[in-house]
């Protein structure tokens, strides 16, 4: 009986060597925070490599086809060239997948190159309708844009707690300014959406949420999100998003706890003086930016895999965890939790 031969794939090995080697530069200090931050930039590359070891390896094509679309996706919207609201477009399009399943089934494992060829068609028509979201038009069954006004006042609660949870676009939160209101602004979304508000006061604490519910199923939510809290009043804050860009602008609201999650996109994170807080920050992918003040004492625990990270000089390190000078004897102190599976952590000083 002939034996067969055994491929082994090329791609993993290949991809191991360069994320070694630059890690290894970058802890030499041959490479520099910007040049490192560039780099980073590119780690899509590794799921459009994946897709590739797939496609030459088994000759399949729905693997593939997930690989370099979430590669390409991601590449776009790192480099600005897409927008965030192009992953809106992306849940709509989940319809491609039964599509190339039915390909696979069809041509799948017969020829390799074949296969290539029904990938690129695909993948040729899933860029082309993204690239048309990106950039502001409204395929995929005219989905318009819709703005509502948020509006909440305290009550007499002395303090609150605030959940926030868009799953894909933008999100920005922001000191209010004159306003009386515990929460005020604006939140864009799509006509398939439908803003479901939360509000009740027991005791003293006042329990605000804010998310959307979709009208039809495997289509995103959120866009736009821009949200003013009250700077005055005790502030537990709950932001999670999917995927998107999150600016979270609390240097100057009276901040007692923080909880950030997101899976993939840039975290800004700005937090106040004067305060000991309590923060759990987390992303699968990106990149994650923190500006702590610096007249308040910090400790950072830091979990990553692949992920760079850049801390201020002056902290001392202790394990898995930082303290800014002080910390030990500090009388108010800033704890944060910060975790990420792939991509760059950046802790700053406050400007």
């Amino acid at each position: 009986m002939e034996k067969k031969s055994k491929h082994n794939g090329f791609v993993w090995p290949i991809i191991l060597i360069l994320v070694g080697a630059l890690f290894l530069m970058n802890n030499l200090g041959i490479i520099d925070n910007v040049t490192w931050d560039s780099i980073w930039q590119l780690w899509p590359l590794i799921f459009i490599a994946i897709g590739l070891d797939g496609l030459l390896r088994r000759s399949e094509i729905v693997g593939p086809v997930i690989m370099f679309g979430l590669g390409g996706v991601f590449l776009l919207s790192n480099f600005g060239w897409l927008g965030w609201n192009a992953w809106d477009a992306l849940w709509r399009l989940w319809p491609l997948l039964i599509i190339a399943i039915g390909l696979e089934i069809m041509v799948g494992r017969r020829s390799p190159w074949l296969s290539a060829l029904v990938v690129l068609l695909i993948l040729a028509m899933l860029m082309g309708l993204l690239w048309m979201a990106g950039i502001g038009f409204a395929p995929l069954g005219g989905q318009s844009i819709e703005s509502e006004s948020i509006y909440q006042e305290l009550g007499d609660a002395s303090r609150a707690e605030v959940s926030l949870s868009p799953a894909v676009g933008q999100l920005l939160v922001y000191e209010l300014g004159d306003s009386k209101a515990l929460i005020e602004g604006e939140v864009s979304i799509g006509r398939s959406r439908q803003i479901w508000e939360s509000y009740k006061v027991q005791g003293n604490t006042a329990t605000y949420s804010l998310n959307t519910r979709n009208n039809f199923p495997f289509f995103g939510s959120g866009w736009d999100w821009q949200l003013g809290l009250d700077p005055d009043v005790p502030i537990e804050l709950e932001a999670s998003m999917a995927a998107g860009d999150m600016d979270l602008e609390l240097a100057d609201i009276t901040l007692s706890g923080l909880n950030a999650s997101q899976a993939v996109g840039d975290l800004l994170i700005s937090l106040p003086a004067g305060e000991s807080i309590n923060g759990d920050i987390s992303q699968a992918i990106g990149q994650i930016i923190v500006y702590v003040p610096s007249d308040v004492s910090v400790r950072i625990e830091v979990s990553k895999a692949l992920s760079s990270l850049t801390i201020p000089s002056d902290f001392d390190r202790q394990g898995d965890y930082y303290y800014s000078p002080g910390y030990e004897a500090a009388e108010m102190a800033i704890d944060l939790d910060i975790s990420q599976a792939i991509g760059s952590i950046v802790v700053r000083y406050n400007k």
